[in-house]
Formats: structure tokens, sequence, C-alpha cells
């Protein structure tokens, strides 16, 4: 039992430094999105946790991934990006993570194709959870950080920031389920032993 709580709590302290490595890959996509707005991939180790081991520990890695990022990389005095980043990520990862809570006992038993059709409902969800999040978020905090204060100016910039996040959602959903077979041996065999 000690070693299970000792590989797991490793194997939660690798998935918060990957996540906070990943970070400083984000990159924008200038022919569909204004340069500001920038994807990087560090939700993926959060979302793997939350598959394989729960939602709370998943929420763990977001929360201090996000911490780490505003004590060593932020330039945001107010640090706006990392809550906003935080509360995307959990509303982009706990609907599969609630939904592998379910599935856990089959899920390492489950072929690709029958793990995809479990689990695409819960990317679908989770992509609309995270746009959904991304503009409240937005509507009530980020904005008017920014100055931005009047209602109208508050939903243009909803309007014209959700296609970016609907974008993100499906391209990390994408990047995610074409590693998972690859990441699905290593987690069983590291919680496993």
């Amino acid at each position: 039992m000690k070693n299970h709580r000792l590989r797991l709590l490793t194997l939660l302290s690798m998935m918060i430094a990957l996540s906070f490595l990943l970070q400083y890959f984000e990159f924008p996509i200038p022919a569909l999105f204004p340069a500001y707005l920038k994807i990087d991939p560090s939700d993926i180790p959060a979302l793997f946790v939350g598959l394989f081991i729960g939602p709370v520990p998943a929420v763990i890695v977001e929360l201090l991934k996000n911490v780490l990022h505003a004590i060593f990389i932020s330039k945001d005095p107010n640090f706006s990006g990392e809550i906003a980043n935080f509360f995307a990520g959990v509303a982009f990862i706990l609907p599969v993570a609630w939904t592998a809570t379910f599935l856990r006992k089959n899920l390492e038993h489950y072929t690709f194709k029958q793990t995809l059709i479990r689990l695409l409902p819960a990317f679908v969800l989770a992509v609309i959870s995270m746009t959904v999040m991304m503009a409240l978020v937005n509507y009530f905090f980020s904005f008017p950080l920014y100055g931005m204060t009047e209602h109208s100016v508050k939903v243009s910039g909803v309007i014209a920031v959700t296609p970016f996040n609907l974008f993100k959602g499906v391209l990390l959903s994408i990047i995610a389920l074409a590693i998972y077979p690859n990441i699905k041996p290593l987690f069983i065999r590291f919680l496993s032993r």
C-alpha cells in the first residue's frame, strides 16, 4: 500500500513537471486567430491523470502547474492568465475524468476503438464545457481586468474568442486521442506494479 502511494505521488509529480514544461511550448495560430491567443499542450498530462487515476488528482495537476507558472514564468501581476488557464483546464478534463471513473475497471481492457466509442461523448462535452467556462471567466473576470467593463464590449470579446476556445478544445482532444494508445500501457504498467 505504501509502495502504491509512493508510485502515485511520483507519477503526479512527473505529470505536474511535464505540464509545467509544456506551457513553454505555446504557439499562436496566426492564420486563424490573433497572435495573443496561444495554444499549449499543458492540459494533456492532467487529462491522462484524470483518465487513469481520477478527477481530484487531475485538478491538483492543473492547480500546481498554474501555481508554478505564476511563480516562474508569469509577467502578469494579477495572474489572470493562470486563473483563466486553471478554470479552462479543469472544465476540459473533468468530463473525461468523470466518464473514465465509471469505466475504470474496464478501461485497461478496452481496445482503442472501444475506448474511443465510450470517451468520444466525454471529449465533446469537455470541449463545450471549456468553451462555456472560458466565456464566463472572460466576461466576469479577465476582460474587466483589462479595462473592458461595458457589457457590449465584453460580449463582443466573448464572441471573438469563442471560436479559438472551440478550436483549442478540439485540437487538444485530437492530440490526446492520438497519443492515448502509446500512453495507456505506460500508465497501466506504472500504476499496477
